[in-house]
């Protein structure tokens, strides 16, 4: 069958990118009342995704009242289901030098006052709390946040589709989206899209993500999908999925690593995530821990290697070392590599698309490049923006602040608790 012959889907609302965003979006749009909702991605079960390659972190701890906003409804969604999500509210830790502590402390207040309760520990209380942690001359203290914690990532998008398949929503695996054409219909916009309908193993996802030739060896069959909205939820995609609809995104992927390692002489399961001064996070992995660190100067673009033991002797080890003497004996074990897609001010975008080539043609919206924090926003963030489409307006939480219209205007959120 030809790419551009196959039989027109009719939907009312397509969604490109199923991870946790777009099933986040899914879900609600469903349960406002919408019917017709297709999701469509070619890695279904996201062993590239965003969504699974990533420390499965929470918190509300920003400096932005709506990046705190759109975690507190997040997290609080969570703790709501916490088993069936994997949530525990075991906390945040962030270790402040002198430099670094006034500010923390500003934002603190901010955090407080939007209901985030949020302890200022001095170094004495420190060393109390996390009795490990013996090597602070250069900490001034530190801010704790109970309910911040860990989620697992895979299960909260599970339980996003579980909800949306519920009420009829379909998702649709191995599809990958081409172009758009013209149908004389200002009502709908037709999305075109090759469909791979054997497994797609690792090597061709990786071929198709990275865009090389290898991908046109495999078996495609064309896709049409005609749609009153659709939705860009494509998160490292986002911006190559804007192009194709018609307007451009000012995201780009970044790799970011993580990495596992026995910690032999320390039990690290009692406490949460820390956040040391270099930029190195860590927290418990079963019996061992998991860290991670983003490197400055990371080249935007698709890139899934990971740099094993190096990465860890490099980066995550000398940091760990010159906090406790606990951490002098670690082991690497092994590790991975994902993506964020990282927008201009380092927050997420979201809202309808304004100046979109095909906007006659139905209404397009989109919510990604929340640059590592998708995970702890997606309830919160796939209300708002099934608010803003049902409803016209954004009722929990305002996130008109996220629409693309910032970087325009210069009204950038500008947000320093990144990690």
């Amino acid at each position: 069958m030809s790419l551009h012959a196959a039989p027109v889907q009719k939907v009312d609302t397509l969604i490109i990118g199923a991870g946790l965003i777009g099933s986040s979006v899914a879900m609600h749009l469903a349960r406002m009342g919408e019917r017709g909702i297709r999701v469509v991605d070619f890695d279904l079960e996201g062993s590239l995704s965003s969504s699974e390659l990533n420390a499965g972190g929470v918190r509300a701890t920003f400096g932005q009242p709506a990046n705190i906003e759109m975690s507190r409804i997040s997290i609080n969604y969570f703790a709501s289901v916490a088993d069936e999500v994997g949530y525990r509210p075991c906390g945040y830790l962030w270790l402040k030098t002198p430099e670094s502590l006034p500010a923390a402390l500003k934002a603190r207040e901010l955090q407080q006052k939007l209901g985030w309760n949020v302890e200022a520990w001095d170094v004495a209380e420190l060393r109390r709390r996390v009795p490990f942690m013996d090597k602070t001359d250069d900490l001034a203290g530190a801010v704790f946040a109970p309910r911040d914690g860990l989620v697992n990532p895979n299960l909260l998008k599970n339980h996003y589709r579980a909800k949306a398949r519920e009420l009829g929503v379909v998702f649709e695996d191995r599809t990958w989206i081409t172009g758009t054409e013209s149908m004389g219909d200002d009502a709908r916009i037709r999305v075109l899209a090759r469909q791979l309908h054997s497994p797609a193993f690792h090597e061709a996802k990786l071929s198709v993500f990275a865009g090389r030739p290898e991908m046109e060896g495999l078996p495609w069959t064309g896709a049409r999908f005609e749609a009153r909205r659709v939705i860009n939820c494509a998160g490292p995609w986002a911006p190559q999925i804007a192009k194709l609809l018609g307007y451009s995104c000012p995201s780009h992927p970044v790799r970011r690593q993580v990495c596992i390692f026995d910690c032999r002489d320390v039990d690290l399961t009692p406490f949460g995530m820390m956040v040391d001064p270099s930029g190195v996070y860590f927290h418990p992995e079963a019996s061992n821990g998991l860290a991670g660190f983003a490197q400055s100067g990371e080249p935007a673009g698709v890139n899934y290697h990971y740099d094993g033991e190096s990465f860890f002797e490099e980066f995550i080890w000398p940091a760990l070392y010159e906090r406790s003497t606990k951490f002098e004996r670690l082991k690497h074990l092994t590790g991975w590599a994902g993506l964020y897609e990282v927008s201009p001010d380092e927050s997420a975008i979201i809202g309808e698309v304004a100046g979109s080539s095909l906007a006659s043609a139905g209404r397009i919206f989109e919510a990604h490049s929340f640059s590592g924090h998708g995970a702890m926003h997606s309830y919160g963030a796939g209300l708002a923006l099934a608010e803003k489409i049902v409803r016209n307006r954004y009722e929990t939480v305002d996130a008109a602040v996220f629409s693309a219209d910032r970087f325009a205007t210069g009204k950038l959120l500008h947000e320093q608790a990144v990690i």
